[in-house]
């Protein structure tokens, strides 16, 4: 794990600095991460467990259900009513609509990585992504190579 995401002394990366690492990582393989969220999944968390994977570091998923819970209270109507609406807007109109849900995105991730400052993360090798996948029945979906 490069030490350009890490932060202070939590071993947690910078809001920020996940956003844009989870960012080029869903966008090499974008399909594959969707179908975390096509099983009833999702995406922000699988992302955040296989960035804890390869800190090394690992977590109790139950910690993270309220964060999660609370945030796709918000998250998954707009999303839905996004895709929903996508034939009636224009051009512009569309994309506001998904530049905001990319605000609740980053927000979501926020709150996930707040939630573990609270109950900060064990330094030992976890199986969190194969863990969730494996809940969710999808590991042998696409991602599997990222959790051999």
């Amino acid at each position: 794990m490069s030490n350009d995401l890490m932060s202070g002394g939590s071993g947690l990366p910078s809001p920020l600095r996940f956003w844009h690492w989870s960012g080029k990582l869903y966008g090499s393989r974008s399909q594959d991460w969707l179908t975390v969220q096509s099983q009833g999944g999702n995406v922000n968390l699988a992302l955040l467990l296989h960035w804890l994977d390869l800190a090394e570091l690992s977590v109790d998923l139950t910690e993270l259900q309220p964060a999660l819970m609370q945030t796709e209270a918000v998250l998954a109507p707009w999303r839905a009513l996004r895709q929903c609406a996508k034939s009636r807007l224009d051009e512009d109109e569309y994309q506001a609509m998904l530049a905001h849900e990319l605000e609740l995105e980053q927000l979501q991730q926020g709150v996930l990585l707040q939630c573990l400052r609270a109950s900060p993360p064990r330094r030992e090798p976890g199986h969190n992504l194969m863990n969730y996948l494996t809940l969710l029945g999808a590991e042998q979906g696409p991602l599997r190579d990222l959790i051999c």
